[in-house]
């Protein structure tokens, strides 16, 4: 009987916080952040803010850095970045995911291939990879942070050349 009670009161203390408030036990099924990457793969594509808004946690600086630049905040992100590489005809691509999690804490890392055409013509294709680190808030993962980097493909060299 003793050691129900240990037990017993051992899974209140994990379930509840310093303040004894219960804790959503974060869920750490890979599944759930390859929702959220594809959902937010999708919006980079069609220029829909709708997946960062749901799925990035809106904090006072945060930051999202791709290919050398920044995004100060998620409006800064959906609206000077999101937006306009849709109405230049996004690819996005993502594969090899690989997730990992610490607890509350989570981060996936992914391939990226990336297509495009600028407002001049000149077709870009970049491969790289991408960070995205998540937080277990409210019953759901959150993205407070992303990083890429890609370099354009380079084209096979000629047989015999």
């Amino acid at each position: 009987m003793r050691n129900r009670v240990v037990r017993t009161g051992l899974l209140a203390v994990l379930m509840t916080g310093c303040n004894g408030e219960a804790v959503d036990a974060p869920n750490h099924d890979p599944a759930m952040l390859e929702v959220v990457l594809e959902d937010v793969r999708l919006g980079w594509e069609q220029g829909d803010g709708t997946p960062f808004y749901t799925h990035f946690l809106n904090w006072d600086g945060a930051r999202y850095f791709e290919g050398g630049g920044e995004n100060v905040g998620l409006e800064d992100l959906v609206t000077n970045h999101v937006a306009p590489e849709a109405e230049l005809g996004l690819r996005l691509g993502f594969s090899n995911i690989q997730t990992h999690f610490e607890g509350s804490f989570a981060w996936a890392l992914v391939d990226t291939d990336i297509q495009l055409t600028t407002a001049d013509g000149r077709a870009i294709h970049n491969r790289g990879h991408g960070t995205y680190l998540f937080r277990w808030v409210d019953g759901a993962w959150k993205v407070v942070h992303t990083q890429s980097a890609s370099s354009p493909v380079r084209a096979a060299a000629p047989e015999g050349g």
